[in-house]
């Protein structure tokens, strides 16, 4: 079996058969993007609620992390990855796994509560994204 090389952008590519490149690298763009907020979501926050606030501003800043900026992320993400899932299948777990990192990192190694609060925004991840998902399908037939 031969393999075929294509060239894009500089970049060199095996021949995976019928590939729409501009779809695909947008794929990855948009990727990259949710990536990045996720990560300045749950790992940049947490430590500038760490380092910067002090006393029970800090409390503060975390219940307000934990109840309402994390779950509206959760759902934000899952309703992005939920247009394609095929794609995008992973932001939800992703969400969930950096949530944990950071709040083990930032706050106390091994406590049990956050991965209660992990699971809980990973559900509401993965509904938003089934949600989506539903929706899409439905309209386009």
């Amino acid at each position: 079996m031969s393999s075929h090389y294509f060239r894009y952008n500089g970049c060199k590519f095996a021949w995976l058969g019928n590939i729409d490149m501009e779809r695909c690298c947008g794929m990855v763009k948009k990727n990259s993007i949710c990536i990045a907020v996720s990560a300045a979501l749950m790992l940049l926050f947490p430590w500038c609620a760490v380092n910067f606030i002090k006393g029970d501003g800090g409390m503060a800043a975390c219940f307000l992390l934990f109840f309402a900026v994390n779950p509206m992320a959760a759902v934000a993400m899952g309703v992005i990855s939920g247009r394609n899932v095929r794609s995008s299948w992973f932001q939800p777990i992703l969400l969930a796994v950096l949530f944990l990192l950071g709040a083990w990192a930032f706050f106390n190694m091994g406590e049990k509560a956050f991965l209660l609060y992990a699971a809980v925004y990973l559900f509401l991840g993965c509904a938003a994204m089934l949600a989506t998902s539903f929706v899409v399908r439905k309209r386009v037939g």
